[in-house]
């Protein structure tokens, strides 16, 4: 008499082979896993059937230097290379002079949010003028935005809503864009 219970019998030891099968052919003779399909190739080696035969794109240029600064806290900054020294606590990658003005106009726009949030506007104009000293370079139009928000929260009117209605058309793909219709023009 067959029973499904013996059925399960074959089929669970023809799944766990399928599954060793499948763990085994992921990792290379060696043991260690192979790259995924969206991991780079390794210099020298030629790329995959059917990767894409594009040179990759450069990355845009940093405003600042590249060099690494000093190292944060009195701990050594540790290298990528098998050979740099790897003993002891250090940073495991350099701080860039770059690094530190990212994370200074994250900071900014932080605080712009708060401001934003609290609705004073006042707080929003330092803190704009802060950006604009620190980094004036803008390409997305955000420093505009924050301005507009600043004008519509501190002087309500005609030329604040005209400002923030040509912002909104202008700007489609600026991330303050939301924050100048909900502010501006629907009065939130």
């Amino acid at each position: 008499m067959s029973s499904p219970r013996w059925g399960w019998f074959v089929v669970a030891p023809m799944l766990l082979g399928a599954a060793l099968c499948l763990v085994t052919r992921s990792r290379s003779p060696d043991g260690r896993p192979l790259p995924s399909a969206r991991q780079e190739a390794p210099r020298g080696e030629a790329p995959r059937e059917g990767a894409s035969r594009r040179a990759p794109e450069e990355p845009p240029a940093l405003a600042g230097s590249a060099e690494p600064a000093e190292a944060v806290g009195g701990l050594p900054l540790v290298g990528p290379s098998p050979d740099d020294r790897h003993d002891g606590p250090a940073h495991p990658h350099p701080t860039t002079p770059r690094h530190l003005e990212i994370q200074h106009e994250n900071g900014l726009v932080a605080l712009l949010n708060d401001a934003m949030s609290a609705r004073n506007g006042a707080r929003m104009r330092e803190l704009l003028n802060e950006v604009r000293r620190t980094h004036p370079g803008d390409a997305n139009g955000l420093q505009d935005g924050y301005g507009i928000i600043a004008d519509c929260l501190e002087a309500p009117g005609e030329a604040s809503r005209a400002a923030a209605e040509g912002y909104h058309a202008r700007r489609r793909a600026s991330t303050v864009r939301r924050f100048v219709r909900t502010i501006c023009l629907e009065g939130g």
